[in-house]
């Protein structure tokens, strides 16, 4: 008997939308998990009880996380039924899964019942090209250019999207070469063609493709902006620059991509204030564009305009976009405003995705300098962590926690239980290293970063440690040169090494070169340790005006810094 059913699919709205539709070209995809998101109506068809059957139990096998067992009989349902809305469903789940066989198998049914679907031919054509069909690839993206006739650029840059991904990038290439070879005069193929090729590094060919698609269509802003990114990535960000400024001068000066294009890489040349202003002149041109307002607010607060970047990442979130960004870079905001009350809420309120830890471990840090050293650990022991690593940054984090306030006993105990569990870990082996330095603990520093100097001759890091820490507590300075040495010759402009050197020299006698060298490191970055270097080699020279002023204009920006405060003491003041 066959009854007509309006069957609900339980299945994440994820697994059925376009978004998919590639996935089986990509490179890395995602795991599926056994959530169920929300429910999808199939539209209403007529199923023999068999299929009825398969469906349930495809059903209740996704609600299990058994994807495996739904995906087998989506697909069998696809092939009982011959209704073209289930072999799509199957095809998608299956890419979803993972089982490209059974997506290549659904997706080819999905073509046969619904010749005349685009969508279809979309999912199909990169399956083929993953199983090494490259010339029934070209037939079927062929097909499914004639049938996107209604799109502005034929689904050109969709098949571009899907061929950047794929795993054998020469057959890629080939199949858009073979595309391109029917639409000499399309102005989107060769755009595809010369965006495939930057992905791949092919500067020279992405170069003559885009000029070919201007030449097709001038002053035509995607264009533009791909032809400015090769520039910049052949080293040429002056000419990039130049070009994009012309184009922005002239007929685009309100294409928002190309504004984007022209502050991003202003950025990039490190011309922060030119780009600054750009952003701002985009922000007021589409005060809704996201990109813009979220960019604008973080080369604000890179600016320290507190202000400006707290009214650009407000908006942000009032749009409803990159919200989790937002929270984080707010949180920043407001933390130097000295707000933490503010600055918690928004740390707090990122509760997953890339800025999740970050997050969380400025929370910590804000929680501790509030007296609230316990209740900040507990709350970085309750974070989920992904991997082995996020667990050691986390554990780094709550280790710095207990020697900033001074618990060195007790750090050193948490480092040393968490190298039982990691023995091979070199950042929590130099993490317990520094800690035992500051518990005049000198012989386990000492041995911890020989370990980890023996493991790894050119940690720059470990070198420059050990040798600073003999030249500032022992009068073994011939080794502590050696060390210093030895790290410069692997990071020649780090300050925090340049620092040492100076450190050193001066620990031999050789006053002048110290201060040469520190002046050299402090203005690399203005550290507040370094500075109390500075002023110290000063005051011992006699040069006590210089040295109040390296020491004060250190203390007006950190006026609790232990270091520096150390350093004043000493010397009287």
């Amino acid at each position: 008997m066959v009854r007509t059913v309006r069957f609900l699919w339980v299945f994440g709205v994820v697994w059925l939308t376009g978004c998919a539709v590639s996935t089986g070209v990509m490179k890395d995809t995602p795991t599926p998990t056994a959530s169920v998101a929300t429910l999808t109506e199939l539209p209403e068809g007529e199923f023999s009880p068999q299929v009825m059957y398969q469906l349930l139990i495809a059903e209740v096998a996704g609600q299990r996380g058994e994807i495996g067992v739904a995906v087998s009989n989506y697909l069998a349902a696809a092939q009982e039924s011959r209704d073209a809305n289930v072999a799509e469903r199957a095809a998608r789940i299956a890419i979803f899964a993972q089982a490209l066989e059974k997506a290549l198998e659904a997706a080819e049914l999905w073509v046969e019942l619904a010749p005349d679907n685009a969508t279809a031919y979309e999912v199909l054509a990169p399956l083929l090209l993953t199983f090494g069909r490259a010339p029934e690839s070209v037939a079927r993206y062929e097909r499914y250019i004639t049938l996107s006739g209604d799109k502005a650029d034929q689904g050109f840059m969709k098949i571009s999207g899907q061929l950047v991904r794929a795993k054998n990038a020469i057959a890629a290439l080939s199949v858009m070469e073979q595309l391109l070879a029917k639409q000499q005069n399309n102005p989107y193929a060769w755009l595809a063609h010369g965006q495939l090729g930057l992905r791949q590094g092919k500067l020279e060919l992405a170069m003559d493709s885009v000029d070919k698609s201007l030449a097709l269509k001038s002053h035509w802003a995607p264009a533009v902006v791909s032809r400015a990114r090769i520039l910049s990535l052949r080293g040429d960000k002056d000419k990039a620059l130049a070009y994009l400024e012309k184009e922005r001068d002239g007929e685009l000066g309100n294409d928002i991509s190309v504004g984007l294009s022209y502050a991003r890489l202003l950025t990039e040349a490190k011309q922060f204030h030119r780009a600054f202003v750009e952003f701002e002149r985009l922000v007021v041109q589409e005060p809704r564009n996201v990109e813009a307002q979220y960019a604008a607010g973080v080369l604000a607060l890179q600016l320290n305009d507190l202000d400006k970047a707290e009214t650009r990442f407000k908006l942000v979130l009032r749009l409803r976009q990159r919200m989790l960004a937002a929270n984080y870079y707010l949180g920043r905001v407001y933390e130097e405003k000295k707000n933490p009350e503010i600055a918690l809420k928004h740390y707090f309120a990122v509760r997953h995705g890339e800025y999740y830890l970050g997050a969380q471990s400025r929370a910590a840090n804000l929680l501790a300098e509030q007296g609230k050293l316990e209740r900040a650990r507990a709350h970085l022991q309750s974070l989920s962590v992904r991997n082995e690593q996020d667990q050691v940054r986390l554990y780094l984090v709550e280790g710095e926690l207990l020697r900033k306030a001074g618990k060195y006993l007790e750090a050193l105990e948490f480092f040393a239980d968490k190298l039982e569990k990691m023995p091979n870990d070199t950042s929590l082996r130099y993490a317990r290293a520094l800690v035992a330095e500051r518990a005049n603990k000198l012989a386990l520093a000492e041995e911890d970063l020989r370990i980890i100097i023996e493991r790894e001759p050119g940690n720059a890091q470990a070198l420059n440690a050990l040798g600073y820490t003999l030249a500032d507590r022992t009068e073994r300075l011939d080794e502590a040169l050696d060390y210093i040495t030895r790290a410069l010759e692997v990071e020649p402009t780090d300050a925090a090494i340049i620092d040492s050197m100076g450190w050193v020299q001066y620990r031999m006698g050789n006053h002048a070169r110290a201060v040469e060298l520190l002046r050299q490191a402090l203005s690399l970055i203005h550290d507040p340790e370094i500075a109390a270097h500075l002023g110290e080699v000063l005051w011992e020279m006699g040069n006590k005006r210089d040295a109040l002023d390296v020491l004060e204009t250190a203390l007006e920006k950190h006026p609790k810094h232990e270091v520096l405060l150390d350093a004043m003491k000493r010397l009287g003041l």
